[in-house]
């Protein structure tokens, strides 16, 4: 992780930066994408599902009224939209891992400003399994969540969950078979006792939410008191 980091700063220094969406020149004080390209982000208003996060005009979407969270709240910072699909993409396929560091830097701007979630304990990625973050050589939600820890002044463990067995992408599959993917698929690091604690998970992007649910409930069977959920975009 640490000579990727370096890797990547390195060829900022050799090479003019340009922007990942438009691939217009930036400036100095710039940085991954354009003010342009970046004023186009989507920040989700406060019309919003009370659990989920998703855009509505009701207090609790249709999907939710009819499913059991495990989790307590979900927010989202960003809609899932054309730049930041590029953006994340780029996180996650093209191993530039300062993204993770810029999208933490909106996610604590948007815990700031709207104060989503009270009394959090810990901080906590979704984790990748050992042998996909073995070949990505990093998991793109622990960058993140490092950089919200930092700003918020919270405690930070990538490790207190972690994947006990390897799923398949949950990109092309429903509803239903995301959550049969994900079903018990997640276990809290035993060196952590998480009795009676508010625990913050954070993932790049929020599309049903199978995954965070599973990992909740498991947190919830385990004694955690509260799960709550930040991502930086919601499908």
């Amino acid at each position: 992780m640490f000579l990727k980091v370096l890797a990547d700063n390195f060829l900022d220094l050799i090479f003019p930066k340009n922007c990942l969406n438009c691939n217009s020149g930036l400036d100095q004080n710039e940085d991954i994408i354009c003010r342009n390209c970046e004023s186009s982000l989507v920040f989700l208003s406060e019309s919003i599902c009370k659990v989920c996060g998703k855009p509505l005009e009701n207090n609790i979407c249709k999907t939710c009224s009819n499913t059991e969270h495990f989790f307590d709240k979900a927010r989202s910072v960003f809609l899932f939209e054309k730049t930041l699909r590029n953006v994340i993409h780029n996180l996650k396929y093209e191993e530039m891992t300062k993204i993770g560091k810029y999208l933490g830097k909106f996610a604590s701007v948007y815990l700031k400003e709207n104060n989503p979630f009270e009394n959090i304990d810990f901080i906590a990625p979704v984790p990748l399994h050992k042998v996909k973050k073995r070949i990505r050589g990093f998991n793109q939600s622990e960058y993140i969540s490092r950089k919200i820890a930092a700003d918020m002044n919270w405690n930070h463990i990538p490790d207190l969950v972690l994947r006990k067995r390897f799923t398949d992408s949950q990109t092309r599959l429903s509803r239903a078979g995301r959550q049969k993917n994900v079903s018990n698929a997640f276990l809290l690091n035993k060196k952590y006792d998480m009795k009676n604690k508010n625990i913050l998970l954070i993932d790049d992007v929020f599309t049903t939410g199978s995954t965070v649910n599973s990992i909740s409930k498991h947190l919830k069977d385990n004694g955690v008191n509260k799960v709550f959920v930040l991502t930086v975009a919601r499908a």
